[in-house]
């Protein structure tokens, strides 16, 4: 990408994360509705949700690639996960749904990552 791109690909990678993030949040949270309403483990995942959701959209605010490139790789295992399960439950839409938002999240890293002004630390 051109450097031009690289506010274009910063805000296409937060776009993408938090829309990640604010979908995991809207199942754990529903998942407090009825049944799950007394479930402790529900309550956990729910939390968890809660504060991933409120720290990828605090990236607006401090505008680090590094830091959305860590939390849009953390978004992308998150929804790997979710896949997992979908297919573990044999349920296409819960299956489809986070692989595919799982691999347009990479796209976004990808672009993100070749734009310029991110330098990507060595191990």
């Amino acid at each position: 990408m051109q450097s031009d791109d690289a506010g274009t690909a910063f805000w296409f990678c937060y776009g993408i994360a938090s829309l990640s993030a604010l979908i995991s949040t809207f199942y754990s949270l529903s998942a407090l509705v009825g049944e799950g309403a007394g479930d402790v483990y529900a309550l956990y995942a729910a939390s968890r949700s809660v504060a991933l959701v409120l720290t990828v959209l605090s990236v607006a605010i401090f505008r680090s690639k590094p830091v959305l490139i860590v939390l849009a790789l953390v978004m992308t295992v998150v929804q790997g996960l979710d896949a997992f399960i979908g297919l573990a439950t044999q349920d296409v839409l819960k299956t489809v749904g986070p692989a595919g938002l799982a691999i347009i999240t990479i796209i976004a890293i990808v672009a993100l990552t070749r734009s310029r002004g991110v330098k990507i630390p060595e191990l």
